[in-house]
């Protein structure tokens, strides 16, 4: 007996202080580990990319425990074992480890390990064993046992419990921040344990629901408890560790997405008895990963598709079309001169512009059809299940009458139209990059043949426009090297002297192989490419050389007429262009007269209109209305825009003798011209008696066929000088007349 008692003295103390310790310590650097790893994972979670390189932050977020009076050393390892990161002391080589996973969307990407010295505790046991073996021998021998060392010793247990329960709370303070909650299931019992936690996450009470296994398997919603039995029983089966994200009806009845972890329990004989294993709030994270995805697959401007969506929505149809025959069509689209309200109404009112259509598209659409936007101002509508091409050009003259019109954005009017692409599947592509190329084809050609119409891709529209491409950049190679490039020029005639008082300059293209291109080819051609800038550039530098030229010359009536594109005014700077032409030849501006036509105010505000042709008649040129009556069709600008001259288009002029309401109608555009103070110019006459009607109704200048061609400039100033010929014999011959009859009485 005295002998137990004397080993129990030696051997408990130290035993039991051992034990305290090593669980003190032990648990309080694992706790450390977890919260430490729940800190970086956190981090890394938000700044996923190249995160073993963020030394400095990865530093600061473990510093947070140096300053603890445990001593401990921390360290980062990725998961494929290289030391990231090393914080804090060495502890040497007796030491505690303890360690953590560092987890990110499910995926252990490295653990942090925390390390304390065990040095000073085991020194201590040491010299704590040594005492009580002392104390036991002298309790051995008959000696008074030191009861004050055994009290301060069980007063260290108790401290230690303590310590251990308060580490405990901790942890499960970290869990309440992390919304996590423990359950466990023995197999055979009706009840599902939770952790307190479980129910406050989704909201239920324990006194008014009991979590049978019937009855959380039935909070699982959308197939999740189905999913979920499967998991499980994988886990049952293989031993493996599992976990699953899954919908869940809280007790607010709203609905929400948990991890539920799943792993295996056995009892010492190594026999299955139960599993368990926690539940996690992942709703934030799901939400956050679907956010994601929308950004990752759809427009932020529009919210309809972006272009990798609509890739991968396009390669579903192809394959739904081969495996039922199912027909399809690639509606290409975009909207008319949108460059030109960017650039005169600027980018906010274009964006606006979009998010409009974008609308009207989806509402037009409904869900029956898949509408993308795929960059810019072009947008593409993929039209599944239709019944033939009757339906899909249904659809088509649906939207460009629902996007063609006035619409006001922001308090600016804003005049929008649309061309739109047709390429039906699989008739016209079986990729999508062939059904792309010749839906944006039919696209090319509704926009050449005048915009805000459809056209359905058609065999041979490829080989027209790789002829108008070829055109295109011959046409760049030409005004590059100022190669085949020529001004005509076609006079014009003063009806009350007969005599020319001008010339408009129009130009010719002599290509090396191709011969001669007329105007009606090149010029669509200059438009569709944003040549037509350049070229109008050219011809008025050009046209301004060749009047200073003749004016140094002393050729009577240099004036010069140079037709100005709408792009010019859109898309360039016209008045620094005219006014360094001007300053450039020394041709006098009031020499150069501008000619444009109605189509500039058509789809455009007044304001950019208004400001331009201001600028340029204070540089003093003059300014020409052409082809009146052909487009804009209002008479409110003729009043409000600084116009001197009005061309009639050859519409008006063209037969006009033969009809008294041609003439009438004629008749009352001359007198408007003439009411406003105005130059009024026919063009196109090819007749005598055109030319009489026109004398008879007061018209001041004709230009036409029946007068002269458009030849170059040595022909044109010969025509000039044979025509004042004329003039001056016709003359003579009337001052003669008088003369030989007063002779002859």
């Amino acid at each position: 007996m005295a002998l137990a008692i004397a080993l129990t003295i030696a051997a408990v103390p130290p035993l039991a202080y051992g034990v305290a310790s090593y669980q003190l310590l032990n648990g309080k650097i694992q706790f450390i580990a977890d919260m430490q790893a729940a800190r970086v994972s956190k981090y890394i979670y938000a700044h996923e990319a190249l995160w073993q390189y963020q030394k400095l932050r990865l530093t600061e977020l473990v510093e947070l425990h140096t300053a603890s009076s445990v001593e401990i050393e921390q360290r980062i390892i990725d998961s494929k074992g290289k030391l990231v990161l090393t914080v804090g002391p060495f502890p040497g080589a007796l030491q505690l480890q303890a360690s953590a996973p560092i987890r990110v969307a499910e995926k252990t990407i490295g653990n942090l390990v925390v390390a304390s010295p065990f040095t000073q505790k085991s020194l201590e046991l040491l010299l704590l064993g040594i005492f009580t073996s002392f104390l036991g021998a002298f309790a051995y021998f008959g000696r008074a046992i030191p009861m004050r060392k055994l009290e301060r010793a069980v007063r260290q247990i108790e401290n230690a419990r303590d310590v251990l329960a308060r580490r405990s709370a901790q942890l499960n303070e970290a869990q309440h921040l992390g919304k996590i909650g423990d359950w466990s299931y023995n197999f055979g019992e009706l009840d599902v344990y939770w952790a307190d936690e479980i129910y406050n996450l989704l909201s239920y009470q324990p006194d008014t629901f009991r979590p049978t296994r019937d009855a959380v398997m039935n909070l699982y919603k959308e197939g999740g408890a189905t999913r979920l039995l499967d998991v499980q029983a994988e886990v049952i089966r293989y031993g493996v560790v599992r976990s699953i994200d899954v919908p869940v009806q809280r007790g607010d009845g709203t609905i929400g997405h948990f991890a539920v972890t799943t792993k295996l329990r056995t009892d010492s004989d190594g026999r299955k008895t139960g599993i368990y294993g926690t539940i996690q709030d992942v709703t934030d994270r799901k939400t956050a990963a679907e956010q994601l995805e929308k950004l990752a697959f759809h427009d932020p401007l529009t919210g309809l598709a972006n272009r990798t969506l609509f890739h991968r929505r396009i390669d579903d149809v192809f394959a739904r079309s081969k495996r039922t025959g199912e027909l399809g069509a690639l509606l290409l689209l975009d909207l008319d001169r949108f460059k030109d309200v960017n650039d005169t109404l600027g980018h906010a009112v274009g964006d606006a512009l979009l998010v409009k259509v974008a609308h009207l598209l989806a509402r037009t659409l409904g869900n029956a059809h898949f509408v993308a936007r795929l960059g810019g101002d072009e947008f593409a509508i993929l039209l599944e299940g239709v019944t033939g091409m009757e339906e899909c050009e249904r659809i088509a003259a649906e939207i460009v009458t629902v996007i063609s019109g006035m619409t006001v954005l922001d308090r600016v009017e804003v005049t929008v139209g649309t061309s739109i692409g047709i390429a039906l599947i699989p008739d016209h592509g079986t990729t999508s990059t062939d059904l792309l190329r010749n839906a944006d084809l039919a696209l090319y050609r509704a926009k050449e043949e005048g915009r805000g119409r459809f056209k359905v891709f058609e065999s041979g529209m490829d080989e027209a426009v790789q002829e108008k491409v070829a055109l295109a950049l011959d046409l760049r190679n030409a005004l590059a090297n100022d190669e085949g490039l020529s001004v005509h020029y076609q006079p014009q005639i003063d009806l009350s002297t007969g005599r020319v008082i001008s010339y408009e300059a129009l130009i010719r293209w002599n290509h090396s192989e191709r011969g001669n291109i007329s105007p009606g080819v090149f010029i669509p051609i200059a438009e569709s490419s944003h040549l037509i800038c350049d070229l109008g550039y050219w011809i008025l530098r050009q046209s301004a050389r060749q009047a200073k030229q003749w004016l140094d010359e002393g050729v009577p009536a240099p004036a010069i007429a140079v037709n100005v594109s709408a792009a010019q005014i859109w898309n360039s700077d016209l008045v620094s262009d005219v006014s360094s032409v001007l300053d450039e030849t020394g041709l006098p501006p009031e020499l150069l007269c501008l000619e444009l036509t109605e189509s500039l105010l058509v789809d455009q505000n007044e304001t950019r209109v208004r400001s331009v042709l201001k600028s340029l008649k204070q540089l003093g040129v003059s300014l020409a209305l052409d082809d009146f009556g052909t487009g804009y069709s209002s008479l409110g600008y003729l009043t409000q825009l600084p116009f001197d001259k009005l061309k009639i288009d050859r519409i008006f002029i063209d037969r006009a003798p033969e009809s008294e309401r041609a003439i009438e109608l004629l008749r009352g555009i001359i007198a408007l011209g003439r009411g406003l103070g105005m130059t009024t110019i026919a063009e196109g006459a090819e007749q005598q008696q055109e030319i009489a009607l026109l004398q008879e109704l007061g018209c001041d200048q004709v230009q036409g066929f029946v007068y002269a061609r458009p030849v170059p400039p040595n022909e044109a100033i010969a025509f000039a000088l044979r025509l004042d010929a004329n003039v001056l014999a016709a003359k003579i011959k009337d001052q003669q007349s008088p003369r030989a009859a007063t002779a002859q009485a």
